[in-house]
C-alpha cells in the first residue's frame, strides 16, 4: 500500500503541475508561432508537416516538463528558479532531443529538411527556460493568502508580551499556553488550538488573529486561520482543497483562497486516515 500511496501522491503533484495557468498559453502561442514562422529550419517542412510537428512536440515537451518539475521540486527539493529551471531544461533537452529528431524526420517530407541536433537541443532548452520563467513570474504575482502583518517592534512592559501570540495566550488556561496551531470560529467564540490542547474563548475571529501577532499564519477560510509552521502539506479531493496539519488535523480551504494556497508550493500529501487515532480530534469542521 505505501507504494500505491506514493504513486497517488506523485500523480496528484503531477496533475497540479499540469493545471498551472501558464501551460495552455505556452502550448497555444508557441504552436502557432512554430507553424507560422517555422524556426530552427522547420520553415522547409510542408505546411501539413509543421501543423503536425509543432503542436505535438510542444505538447510532449509540456508533459515531460511537468514530470521533471515534480521530480526536481517535490522530490529533490529544488524550488528556487536557480537551479530548478536550468536543471529541468538540461534534463528535458537530453531526454527529448532524440524523440523530436525522429518526429521531425517523420513529417519533414521527401527533402528531409530536418533541424540539426544542436538546433533541436537549443530549441528544447530555450522553450523549457521560457516555460519555467513564466511559471515563476505567475507564482510571484498570483494573489497570495492573506497573512496578518506583524506590528512594528515595541518595548513591552512585561517580558511575556514580546512572545509570539502573547495577547492570545493570556486568555488561555496556563496549561494550554504552547505554540499556536490554528484558530476556528464557532458562532461568537473562537476555538484556539495549541500543541498542548484547545480552548474556546469569547472573541471575534478578526480580534483573535490580531491577538496572534508574531505568529506567521494565513486565513484560508472565513472560519479558519492556520499557523504556517503547523502546516504539513495540502490535499485535494473532489475539487476541494484542504491543509493537512502536523498534528493530524485537516483544515478546509475556501474556493476563493484555494488558488493562493496552491500557489504557495506546499507539498501534496495524503489526508489523515479516518481510523487514525489523532484525526477525529484534530480535524476541523468547515
Amino acid at each position: 500500500m505505501p507504494f500505491f500511496a506514493s504513486i497517488r501522491t506523485f500523480l496528484r503533484a503531477y496533475g497540479r503541475a499540469m493545471l498551472h495557468p501558464v501551460i495552455p498559453v505556452v502550448w497555444l502561442v508557441t504552436s502557432i508561432f512554430g507553424i507560422v514562422a517555422g524556426p530552427f529550419g522547420t520553415a522547409l517542412f510542408p505546411l501539413t508537416g509543421r501543423i503536425a510537428f509543432w503542436p505535438i512536440t510542444i505538447g510532449l515537451g509540456v508533459l515531460a516538463g511537468g514530470l521533471l518539475r515534480v521530480v526536481v521540486r517535490d522530490y529533490w527539493g529544488l524550488r528556487a528558479f536557480w537551479p530548478e529551471a536550468p536543471l529541468i531544461a538540461v534534463l528535458a533537452t537530453l531526454g527529448l532531443t532524440p524523440l523530436f529528431i525522429g518526429l521531425a524526420r517523420a513529417v519533414a517530407g521527401p527533402a528531409q529538411n530536418v533541424p540539426s541536433i544542436p538546433a533541436m537541443m537549443s530549441y528544447i532548452f530555450i522553450m523549457s527556460i521560457i516555460t519555467s520563467t513564466l511559471r515563476h513570474v505567475v507564482a510571484a504575482t498570483w494573489p497570495k493568502a492573506v497573512l496578518p502583518e506583524a506590528p512594528a517592534a515595541r518595548v513591552a512592559p512585561a517580558a511575556t508580551s514580546a512572545e509570539p501570540a502573547a495577547r492570545l495566550m493570556a486568555r488561555l488556561t496556563p496549561a494550554l499556553r504552547a505554540p499556536l496551531i490554528r484558530l476556528q470560529m464557532r458562532d461568537h467564540y473562537v476555538e484556539v488550538v495549541t500543541e498542548a490542547g484547545s480552548e474556546t474563548v469569547l472573541l471575534r475571529m478578526a480580534d483573535a488573529i490580531c491577538a496572534a501577532e508574531g505568529v506567521e499564519g494565513l486565513q484560508v477560510h472565513r472560519s479558519h486561520w492556520v499557523a504556517r509552521q503547523a502546516i504539513r502539506g495540502v490535499t485535494r479531493s473532489q475539487g476541494r482543497v484542504a491543509l493537512v496539519l502536523r498534528d493530524g488535523g485537516l483544515v478546509p480551504v475556501s474556493r476563493a483562497n484555494a488558488p493562493a494556497v496552491l500557489a504557495l508550493g506546499l507539498s501534496e500529501v495524503l489526508p489523515p486516515a479516518e481510523n487514525s487515532p489523532e484525526a477525529p480530534k484534530a480535524r476541523a469542521r468547515p
